[in-house]
């Protein structure tokens, strides 16, 4: 009799773990929103962001086909003919790929401008994204002039990081929380970290030490915002019983906030896979962007020494 038990247990524990790979699966929708730093960001001002400007120039050049001759002379009029290697490490590429896509008569997808313009798209996230288009305008403005830019750059950090901040506040203390809020911020903060490295890559700040800082306290700030989230995401779901002929059927858990539902075993409770749901769909971005952040520390001296080259 004992094995006949032990058997069914063991038959019941393998079903519900077929149920959670089957919920699991159902989540690879590609219908979750994306927090983490935008691509953008990581090709234009990471290690290789000098070698993807080259990239994204030529694939523009290619695209304007017989007006290519026209978009090198707009490009070569704003930024002249010689560029300092200075400003073609960090947000150098950044500001040149989208005066690049500017100057284009007709990119075939969205520019990257738009795209960054996008990530910002929150309300309450339009005072960091004013502050990030300013940086990127002087930085194409005085890109041959690196204490002029130093200067700007300091201006705009300064007002960049209390929008940052406020924008925080408005999440964690006024209840504010939401995907599209939280991405502005993971954004808006990676886009801060590489304004302080640029400023010692011009020689405005001696040292790193500013950058270690503010590395350390976003990261915090990151389990922070992420454990509201959380809590945000969780008031937003709910597990639904579906019931036919009086006999349950099926449960769902349904997220109000994305209007989607997910079919989940008729024995499973809701926390166990509220826990599965929101550590797949949400966890795992925390993760990358836990490792964008440490990458940047890991590799700050190589990122603050970085030089480019690029030929109009």
């Amino acid at each position: 009799m004992g094995a006949v038990v032990s058997s069914l247990e063991e038959h019941g524990r393998k079903m519900r773990e077929k149920d959670m790979e089957d919920f699991l699966e159902r989540l690879n929708d590609g219908m979750a929103p994306d927090l983490r730093v935008d691509k953008r960001i990581v090709m234009f001002s990471g290690l290789w962001s000098s070698d993807n400007l080259r990239k994204h120039y030529e694939k523009r050049k290619r695209e304007a086909g017989g007006s290519a001759e026209d978009l090198i002379k707009t490009i070569a009029g704003k930024l002249g003919e010689y560029i300092p290697a200075s400003a073609l490490g960090g947000l150098g590429p950044l500001a040149i790929a989208v005066l690049i896509d500017l100057a284009s008569f007709s990119p075939p997808e969205e520019s990257t401008k738009d795209a960054l313009r996008s990530v910002f798209a929150e309300e309450k996230a339009s005072d960091v994204w004013d502050q990030i288009d300013e940086c990127l305008k002087r930085c194409v403005m005085h890109i041959n002039n690196d204490h002029d830019l130093a200067t700007d750059i300091r201006r705009i950090e300064c007002r960049l990081s209390a929008a940052i901040t406020k924008l925080k506040n408005s999440m964690v203390r006024d209840g504010h929380m939401s995907s599209l809020a939280l991405k502005a911020w993971v954004n808006g903060a990676a886009f801060h970290i590489q304004m302080l490295i640029h400023l010692v890559r011009l020689g405005g700040t001696q040292t790193c030490d500013p950058v270690e800082t503010l590395l350390s306290t976003y990261l915090r700030d990151l389990d922070t915002l992420f454990i509201k989230h959380r809590e945000m995401v969780e008031a937003k779901c709910s597990m639904n019983p579906i019931v036919v002929y009086q006999t349950l059927a099926a449960k769902i858990l349904r997220d109000e906030d994305l209007n989607l539902g997910y079919k989940m075993s008729t024995d499973g409770d809701f926390d166990e896979y509220f826990e599965a749901y929101y550590d797949h769909r949400y966890n795992r971005q925390k993760t990358d962007i836990k490792r964008y952040f440490c990458d940047v520390r890991d590799n700050l001296q190589t990122l603050v020494d970085q030089r480019g080259y690029f030929n109009v």
